[in-house]
């Protein structure tokens, strides 16, 4: 079964299979990557014309009146997520981070948060190929998002942290490297787009209603 995901029309039944232990893939539909692309070039439009943009060409609270360099851009988005990584505890079960995985690309798919194409594209092959990030249980207290929880999600997919390859834990480096893939390299704005959503909320929320129900 392949989950088409265009941002706008993604229902609760439409996660019940992961909850269930099926395999699903996903697909985004070529209107709401188009969406993307318009948006990323926004992004581009700032960059070029070295607009201060919070959190794409300064720094983030305290830091919002720092500027940040061109040559810096792609490292504070890194930091960024590296910077929440503060969650605890056991992981998340596997059928609750993929739901998340979904969760996450369908905000994403919208086109408001100026991410590329290319990242896009990198989440789908992960999730369709089994890839899940460990996600430490604890971390989360609701503020801004689940930012620690997305951190540790993010943080797999630039190979650090640990990751489910086919139900194996190892280090996300690894896993990354037995799909024949590196690292996902982040453009600017990519980290704060990646970790700033209830994506975990939602997902945990949506395998309480599926046993309730």
């Amino acid at each position: 079964m392949t989950l088409q995901l265009d941002g706008r029309s993604l229902a609760l039944a439409d996660l019940a299979p992961l909850f269930a232990g099926r395999d699903e893939a996903v697909a985004v539909a070529p209107e709401a990557m188009a969406a993307v692309a318009r948006a990323r070039d926004q992004v581009e439009a700032h960059l070029a014309a070295g607009d201060v943009v919070y959190g794409l060409t300064t720094g983030f609270g305290k830091l919002k009146s720092v500027a940040i360099g061109p040559a810096d851009l792609a490292a504070l988005q890194r930091n960024l997520i590296l910077s929440h990584c503060c969650g605890v505890g056991e992981p998340m079960p596997e059928a609750e981070v993929r739901a998340a995985q979904v969760l996450r690309l369908n905000g994403l798919v919208r086109g408001h948060s100026g991410v590329r194409v290319e990242t896009c594209e990198r989440l789908v092959e992960l999730f369709n190929r089994r890839f899940v990030p460990v996600v430490p249980q604890q971390g989360s207290v609701g503020a801004s998002g689940d930012l620690a929880p997305l951190a540790h999600m993010a943080a797999a997919y630039l190979g650090v942290g640990e990751a489910f390859l086919a139900g194996e834990r190892m280090d996300a480096g690894a896993a990354l490297a037995r799909l024949g893939l590196g690292p996902l390299e982040l453009g600017a704005k990519e980290g704060l787009a990646l970790i700033n959503g209830t994506e975990i909320m939602k997902a945990v929320g949506a395998g309480v209603r599926r046993l309730a129900g």
